[in-house]
Formats: structure tokens, C-alpha cells, sequence
């Protein structure tokens, strides 16, 4: 499949929603549990349609089963990761 998407099975009841979903070419970096407040975030970046570069966060509410916030945002204006700039000598 062209695209990458993150998706979640509630071991309760069996259902299974998409809590990310960036488009094709655009597949999931980064994915944090927020265990205090139930919530995922996920950051999605690459070609979108193969074309041109776009980043996507995300936020899905866990306990509410319902996507927050879906929001593209310019790569420079993420912090780099902290695997790239922190490096033993």
C-alpha cells in the first residue's frame, strides 16, 4: 500500500478505528503514548503523491476513541530528533 497509517484494536470490544492517516507516500516517523491522559501522537512525513515533501502530528484521544487534532506543519519548524543530535564521542 502506498500509504502508512496507524491504527488501534480495542482489546475490549474487538473494534479497530485509524487514529492516523497521512494520505499515500506519507508514512508514520514517530509515534508517543501519553499514559496520563490516554492519548497518541504521531508524526507522519514524507512525498506526498511522490511529489512534494509534507509533515503531518496528530493527536488521538484513546479513552474518547476520536482524532483531536490533524495538522501539517513545515519539517523546519519540528525540533530534530533527539537520535541526530545527541551523539556519544
Amino acid at each position: 500500500m502506498a500509504g502508512g497509517l496507524v491504527s488501534i484494536r480495542y482489546k475490549a470490544t474487538g473494534q479497530a478505528l485509524v487514529a492516523a492517516n497521512a494520505g499515500d507516500y506519507i508514512y508514520p516517523e514517530d509515534v508517543r503514548f501519553d499514559g496520563l491522559r490516554d492519548l497518541l501522537y504521531v508524526k507522519a512525513s514524507g512525498l506526498a503523491g511522490g511529489t512534494w515533501q509534507q509533515t503531518w502530528l496528530f493527536e488521538y484521544d484513546l479513552h474518547a476513541h476520536r482524532l483531536l487534532v490533524r495538522q501539517r506543519v513545515p519539517e523546519k519548524a519540528l525540533a530534530a530528533d533527539c537520535s541526530l543530535t545527541h551523539r556519544n564521542p
